[in-house]
């Protein structure tokens, strides 16, 4: 039998003889992880409005509008550059103005505005997370009414229609789920250092048990060994022991 495998079979033996103490560490541990994971969890909400942004240059003889949806490079830099405006103080001081129920700052505003473009069309999406989805819808809307109202002051041949606003949910569901980072690392982390720790109690304990560590020990074979009795039978043999006699006279 090669040294490798004797090794392999001592740390199984030193893991099944303090498995109850590895069992407890890593429930103990899981147990700890799940209940911090679950308690830190912050649920975080979106919401979002789809607005048309519309060239009022490109109108028709009876002064119509006419929406350019193939888009192209001039539709893709426009919308780019209202990327911009909407991130500028601009907009977002006069957001803070007309809805001082909202209690956020203009810098807030510029830094949680997200904005995004559908490839190659005039619509550009708004969106907000925050913790509280009341919160998250009122704030959006706010910014797309803002947005709307002062695109014809600063470019004055351009108009935005909005398509979809923010509605309040019945039933919002997080965009975030709650992780379970936490429960893996402590489970991970309470088995390796439960079992290092087994292992290296066993190195520091001395008593001899078998014998392989008699053979060690001594360096001297074993002639003979003492099986141990179960405890059933020892129970049975004291119990004869113990029995009373009489004496009997001859």
């Amino acid at each position: 039998m090669r040294s490798d495998e004797i090794d392999v079979r001592v740390y199984f033996t030193m893991i099944k003889r303090r498995l109850w103490l590895i069992v407890v560490c890593v429930a103990s541990f899981t147990t700890l992880a799940a209940w911090y994971s679950y308690q830190n969890y912050v649920p975080l909400y979106e919401a979002h409005t789809k607005l048309i942004v519309n060239d009022a240059s490109e109108a028709d003889p009876f002064g119509r509008q006419l929406m350019n949806i193939g888009g192209g490079g001039a539709n893709s830099g426009l919308i780019d550059t209202y990327k911009e405006v909407i991130r500028t103080p601009i907009i977002m001081d006069k957001v803070v103005q007309r809805y001082p129920n909202l209690g956020v700052s203009s810098e807030y505003l510029m830094s949680a505005v997200r904005v995004a473009a559908l490839n190659n069309t005039q619509v550009m999406i708004f969106s907000i997370v925050d913790y509280s989805h009341e919160r998250a819808v009122s704030i959006v809307n706010a910014i797309t009414d803002v947005f709307q109202a002062e695109i014809p002051h600063i470019s004055p041949v351009n108009s935005v229609v909005v398509l979809t606003e923010a509605k309040m949910e019945s039933d919002p569901q997080p965009i975030n789920e709650k992780q379970n980072t936490y429960i893996v690392l402590g489970f991970m982390a309470s088995l390796i250092l439960s079992v290092g720790a087994v292992i290296l109690l066993d190195s520091l304990d001395d008593t001899l048990r078998t014998e392989d560590d008699i053979r060690e020990a001594l360096g001297i074979p074993t002639l003979s060994s003492i099986p141990k009795l179960e405890k059933r039978r020892r129970s049975k043999a004291k119990n004869v022991g113990e029995g009373s006699y009489a004496a009997v006279k001859s």
